[in-house]
């Protein structure tokens, strides 16, 4: 019986020993990159500046398109942001008749002259799944910036 006790209390001892060291011998795990303060990057026909706490605003659009997707997120230096806001004067000098595709569920804050300019022929099309709240919230942020035209819930 002390000789049994004395094999597993062995055993146990090894188990404890070749798993300390297998812990110690796995690597750890790649950092992840830091979001960075200020970059302005250019996705599509979109321009995007990122902020430091990880979030991204419309700075330009190309508006000589009749069709402009405003891309949820950015990915920029292995760093995801997520679009929240449009700034002043993204929109400005807009074709007419154009469709803004804007794919997301949150409401967007929209700066005053973000859509200087004409813009009664414009439709904004955002995601069905927005709630009617969000979506009250971001027709309402869209007037206050100017905004014209129509806003449907039209993508999936």
């Amino acid at each position: 019986m002390k000789s049994l006790k004395k094999k597993l209390a062995g055993i146990l001892a090894m188990t404890m020993l070749v798993g300390a060291a297998a812990s110690a011998a796995t690597p750890s795990p790649a950092k992840k990159a830091e979001p960075k303060a200020q970059t302005a990057v250019a996705v599509e026909s979109v321009t995007v500046n990122t902020t430091a706490d990880g979030t991204a605003t419309i700075a330009k659009v190309d508006t000589k398109k009749k069709k402009v997707t405003v891309p949820t997120t950015v990915k920029v230096d292995g760093v995801e942001y997520a679009v929240t806001s449009i700034a002043k004067g993204a929109f400005k000098g807009l074709k007419k008749n154009a469709v803004i595709s804007i794919n997301t569920t949150k409401s967007l804050k929209v700066a005053k002259k973000a859509f200087k300019g004409n813009t009664k022929k414009v439709v904004i099309k955002v995601n069905k799944k927005m709630s009617k709240k969000e979506l009250k919230k971001f027709k309402k942020a869209l007037k206050k910036a100017g905004f014209q035209g129509k806003v449907k819930k039209a993508l999936k």
